[in-house]
């Protein structure tokens, strides 16, 4: 029990440092509702802890409208769901998934979202634990770049 507690208490003050070292840090249940969203998520999508917990984390925070966090499009909504469904059941944890939202007061972000799988001591899934990086401007225009480029290459192919 001791060590139990040591380690809530190190959970703790990691999920709720100030730090710019922690990074944006969300969780969900098995059933999808977020149950933990740290300082530094507070601070990157302008929504309040109180905000986004015990709601349904696609749909009532991460969303395709413009209540709470707004996402890129509904594609957006669609991919995220996929891969944390994927995470919940079991597959393998997600390292890098690049997707778009907008913060409260209107200004887009992008990120690459890491997605792990929480198990209980049997090993049964108990939700996801989800980090975010958001990258320096010079990945971020390279990623653009990136975009633009498969944007591109789709248009000409669909003209062959």
């Amino acid at each position: 029990i001791e060590k139990y507690s040591r380690v809530q208490g190190d959970y703790a003050r990691i999920m709720w440092s100030p730090s710019t070292l922690i990074p944006p840090i969300f969780m969900t249940t098995e059933n999808g509702l977020c149950s933990e969203w740290n300082d530094a998520m507070q601070k990157l999508s302008g929504i309040k802890r109180e905000e986004a917990v015990n709601k349904m984390l696609l749909g009532e925070v991460f969303t395709s409208n413009d209540s709470c966090c707004r996402l890129q499009d509904h594609d957006t909504l669609i991919k995220l769901r996929i891969a944390l469904n994927a995470v919940s059941s079991g597959q393998d944890n997600i390292e890098e998934l690049l997707f778009g939202f907008y913060h409260r007061d209107g200004s887009f972000i992008e990120a690459l979202l890491s997605a792990n799988k929480r198990t209980d001591i049997e090993g049964k899934v108990t939700g996801v634990l989800c980090f975010l990086q958001v990258p320096s401007p010079e990945l971020q225009y390279a990623l653009q770049v990136q975009r633009i480029s498969e944007q591109a290459v789709a248009c000409a192919v669909n003209k062959m």
